[in-house]
């Protein structure tokens, strides 16, 4: 009985590190999305990342994955933030970072500078609440963005202070 609670544990922990290797990879390719001078073209990679990156947690928890509903997914939790949370991000990252933008070379240094850690905190944060979510036996199906906003807003500090640091995301 033991060797099977301890099958159990080893199956659980390598999910977890490959899910934690996941989110770290597509945090980083975030990032470097960031850096794409042209506004909303980086946006729209980061979630196309980001989408990618939910396909790749499902498959390590065995949940059954559509794009589409990755994508609702993810913008029934970014709506949910709500102002706090994102609006302070977004002014102090994205907001500057798109206005800043039509200022020559100053522009596109502030913009490297802020764009990469908001893209980096958002995918990092998305990565830990879908984590938790498929580890505790959810799917898509099932997910309830309200009931995660907390964790989420946790993460996405988190995910901040990481992205700003750019030192790698504590296992």
């Amino acid at each position: 009985m033991m060797q099977a609670e301890e099958i159990t544990n080893t199956r659980q922990a390598r999910k977890h590190r490959r899910a934690n290797a996941a989110i770290r990879r597509n945090m980083w390719w975030s990032m470097g999305a960031g850096l794409i001078p042209i506004p909303f073209l980086d946006s729209a990679v980061v979630i196309s990342i980001q989408v990618k990156m939910l396909g790749e947690l499902s498959e390590c928890y065995g949940t059954p994955f559509r794009a589409s509903s990755a994508k609702a997914a993810i913008s029934a939790l970014l709506c949910g933030l709500g102002g706090e949370t994102l609006g302070r991000a977004l002014l102090g990252t994205g907001t500057v970072s798109v206005l800043a933008r039509s200022l020559p070379i100053l522009g596109f240094t502030l913009s490297a500078l802020t764009m990469p850690t908001l893209h980096g905190a958002l995918t990092y944060a998305l990565g830990k609440v879908f984590q938790q979510h498929f580890a505790t036996g959810g799917t898509f199906l099932n997910f309830n963005p309200q009931e995660t906003e907390s964790f989420f807003r946790v993460k996405f500090e988190e995910g901040l202070k990481n992205s700003i640091n750019a030192q790698p995301v504590p296992k």
